[in-house]
Parts: structure tokens; C-alpha cells; sequence
């Protein structure tokens, strides 16, 4: 039976070919935008419930070893600290995302890439190529898929995509050839998971679905490295990941103008550990409330005029019980920004989620559906709130971290010390943010993983 184009083959040919030199001007500094965000999100997420529990795992499983746990001074080897440092990055609500996608490659790819180079002393050079590599194909396998993957069939989708990117980017490191790239890539299609089911109790599982893809794409590239085969039509074939997986694939999504259009150029950054339905809402009203201070406790009333995927029952939970809950909320995200400092990311706290106050303003945000926000050149919403008798009325557009308003390095910089607060010192986070913007000449990426851990 046909299996049409070698689409798998042509992306796997193509992805062993990228050099750090070979990168695009504007890719190389979005990758470094990105890297930094990773190693940001991954300090905040260390310090979590559910990062203690992985760690945990991780000692019972490859207590010691090459690699850094970042935030922690426990070290494993490279394929748990894949898993940890993605469920860091990814457990938290900080990952940037391709939205159209479904994909997290910064959760799912990053932390297979950093394990790999940091175990194998890659120059910094070798680890951004691979990583952009990693990146680009773990985006077009979303594109590819769709978001039916999520949206009709009820995966997760950076659990079924993740793996892809990770095995890319670290046999690249491992400086395998493009078929055994492929093979790689052919073993990450069998651990494709996840399930959706994690929003309506807001479950712990959410959390670690772009780790084990980082983790798994770890495992493949090695296991392709020692000759262990897979098959070369894993993406396009007829039983492969994208009939399989989704209902309406577009398999041409996964080659076409491969090297010459980016789709890791329109990831969306977010501001806050939120859902990214809730970044423009949170945004508005941290930003509003700098300059007009609004009293909590007189709140009376609070309206959201949205659309799009705002509205969707999913994200509309006022009366979380977890923080994952929290962070799907919209309603409870935008109480949460109106009560607390919302430019901490320690925000967001199981404290915070209890807290009386946060839970009475999040029961009176009401939902107005408006045709139209959200949609390109409109706004993304508007913001009611009565409060002592006085209406605060303000619209949100597109947020920092939004594809239209991407991050510059010195903002990213800005939000990684923010991020790292007291977790690293104050020279290790510059020594962070200098060698990161200079990694086409960083001789061994070891040494900057090390400065992520707690010392």
C-alpha cells in the first residue's frame, strides 16, 4: 500500500542539515529569546509541588549523573533530566507555544537539547542549530496534525508532538546522519501521548506531558544512535502519527518552504503562568492597575467581553480547586490579577487559589461573548470592573509575548531575572543572559547548564 511523499524522510534530511551558521539572522536571535524564557520558566517551576515529586522520581531512578536539575542542586542523567527540567519548564504555565499547533517545543525539545549538550560538552554553536531544528519540526508535526489532534480527538497535543522535536534536536547533538535521524524519529512516533482529561479536575497530569516527550525524544535519538530502527514513513504513513492521531491532517504542513519559512518565528511568548486564553486579560488589568490602583474588596462587578477560544467551556472554571485549575481559568486569572501582584509569578500558589477574597471576585467575572475579539486588528478584549461605586473600563490588545508584539532580548532579560528572583544569584543570572546572547561562541554548553543549578 502507498504511503505517498517521504515527507518524514525529507523533514529528517533536512533538520541534519542546519548549522548554526546556516540559521537565519532572525531565527538564531528569536532561539535566543527563547532559550533564555526556557531557563526562566524552568527556575520557577522548580520550586513546585509537583517538580518536588519528579525529582523524587528521578533520584529513585538516576540519582546523580551528567546533567543539571535547574534550580536544584540535585544532578541525573540526561534522559531524567530531560524529563524533570521539561516538567520545570513546562509544569508552571511558562512555556511559549505555537498556538495553531498545539505545540510546547519549549517544554518538549529544549530540555532533551540542553541534557544532551551538557552531557556531551556541545559547543554553544551545536546546541543553537539543534535546537532551532528540534523546534521548527516539532511545530510543523502540530501543523501538520492540526489542532483536531486536541480539539476533536481529545489529546494533549504537545504530549503527541514533543517527542518528535526532542529526538531531532538531540541526535543532531549526537551528531548522527540524516537516516538515522529518521529512525529517530521513527521511534519518537510510538510514544505520542497524553490525554485532555487533566482540565476538568485540573490534574497533575497536564504537567508532565512535554517533559516525558522531551524524555522519550531523549531515549529515541539514543536508541537510533546503537542501530535500533524505526520506521522511516512514521509522520505521512497510513497507520503513521498523523492519520492516526488526527482526524484532518494536512501532511504537505510538513515539508513545504521547509528552510525557507519559520513557523518557530510566531511562537507566543506569555507574560504570566497562564493559560494563553488568559495573557491579554491578565496583562490588561496588571497594567492598568499600576497606574489606577482598583480596591479588591469593593469589587462589585466584573465583565469580560472575548471571543474566540476565551469563551470555550474549558477555560471558564470560577471556583478552581488547584492551581492547574487556576491557571485554565480565565475568570479566576483575571480575579486573581485584580487581588495579588500578578508580575510575580509566585502568584500563583495553592495559597492564592484559597484565598477568599481571589474566590469572591472570581464568582461575579461574567463572560460576555463579543463577535470579533480576538480576531486579527481587533482587540482581544474588554475589561469591566465596578468597584465602590466607580466603573473601570479598558481594553486589552495583544499582549508582551504575543507574535505580534514579540519579546526583544533586554526584555526577555528583564523577565528572567524577574523569574529567577532569589533563585540564583545575581551573577549567575548575568553571566546567564551574556552567554546565552553570545552562544555561537560558547566552547562547552556544560558550563552554562551549570550555572542554572541552586548553588
Amino acid at each position: 500500500m502507498s504511503h505517498g511523499p517521504a515527507l518524514s524522510r525529507e523533514l529528517a534530511t533536512w533538520a541534519t542539515g542546519v548549522t548554526a551558521a546556516s540559521l537565519p539572522p532572525a531565527v538564531a536571535a528569536a532561539m535566543k529569546v527563547y532559550i533564555l524564557d526556557d531557563m526562566a520558566g524552568a527556575l520557577v517551576g522548580s520550586i513546585t509541588p509537583w517538580g518536588d515529586m519528579v525529582v523524587h522520581l528521578a533520584a529513585e531512578s538516576a540519582s546523580g549523573g551528567a546533567c543539571t536539575l535547574i534550580g536544584r542542586s540535585e544532578r541525573s542523567s540526561p534522559s531524567y533530566a530531560a524529563f524533570v527540567n521539561g516538567t520545570f519548564v513546562g509544569g508552571f504555565e511558562t512555556d511559549h507555544i505555537y498556538t495553531q499547533a498545539s505545540s510546547h517545543p519549549s517544554a518538549g525539545v529544549f530540555p532533551a537539547a540542553l541534557a544532551a549538550a551538557e552531557s556531551r560538552h556541545a559547543t554553544g554553536a551545536a546546541f543553537l542549530a539543534a535546537l532551532a531544528a528540534g523546534y521548527e519540526t516539532c511545530i510543523r508535526v502540530g501543523v501538520a496534525a492540526t489542532r483536531a489532534v486536541e480539539d476533536q480527538r481529545g489529546f494533549h497535543g504537545p504530549g503527541t508532538n514533543s517527542s518528535f522535536g526532542a529526538a531531532v534536536a538531540a541526535a543532531k547533538i549526537m551528531g548522527l546522519d540524516a537516516p538515522t535521524v529518521l529512525n529517530a524519529m521513527g521511534i519518537a512516533g510510538s510514544h505520542a501521548g497524553g490525554l485532555l482529561e487533566f482540565h476538568h479536575e485540573g490534574a497533575m497530569t497536564k504537567r508532565i506531558h512535554p517533559g516525558r516527550g522531551s524524555q522519550m525524544g531523549y531515549e529515541c535519538a539514543v536508541l537510533a544512535s546503537q542501530g535500533f530502527t524505526g520506521p522511516s514513513t512514521v509522520l505521512e504513513g497510513d497507520t503513521g502519527f498523523l492519520r492516526v492521531y488526527s482526524p484532518t491532517p494536512n501532511p504537505p504542513a510538513l515539508t513545504e518552504r521547509l528552510g525557507e519559512h519559520w513557523y518557530l518565528l510566531g511562537m507566543t511568548i506569555k507574560s504570566f503562568p497562564c493559560h494563553v486564553t488568559s495573557q491579554s486579560v491578565v496583562e490588561g488589568v496588571w497594567r492598568y492597575t499600576q497606574h489606577t490602583p482598583i480596591d479588591a474588596s469593593a469589587i462589585t462587578r466584573v465583565e469580560l467581553h472575548v471571543g474566540g477560544r476565551q469563551i470555550e467551556e474549558r477555560y471558564l472554571e470560577k471556583a478552581p480547586a488547584t492551581v492547574m485549575g487556576a491557571q485554565y481559568s480565565l475568570p479566576f486569572s483575571t480575579a486573581m490579577a485584580l487581588c495579588v501582584d500578578a508580575g510575580d509569578p509566585r502568584s500563583y500558589s495553592q495559597r492564592v487559589v484559597d484565598n477568599p477574597l481571589v474566590r469572591n471576585v472570581a464568582q461575579m467575572v461574567e463572560i460576555v461573548p463579543t463577535p470579533g475579539f480576538g480576531a486579527a486588528g481587533q482587540p482581544t478584549a474588554e475589561v469591566v470592573v465596578t468597584a465602590g461605586g466607580a466603573d473601570h473600563r479598558f481594553v486589552c490588545g495583544d499582549w508582551k509575548g504575543a507574535p505580534s508584539n514579540p519579546y526583544t532580548y533586554p526584555e526577555m532579560a528583564d523577565k528572567f531575572r524577574r523569574y529567577a528572583g532569589d533563585l540564583l544569584s545575581s551573577d549567575a543570572k548575568e553571566a546567564i543572559i551574556a552567554r546565552v546572547g553570545r552562544l555561537e561562541t560558547e566552547p562547552d554548553m556544560a558550563a552554562v547548564a551549570g550555572l542554572l543549578a541552586k548553588r
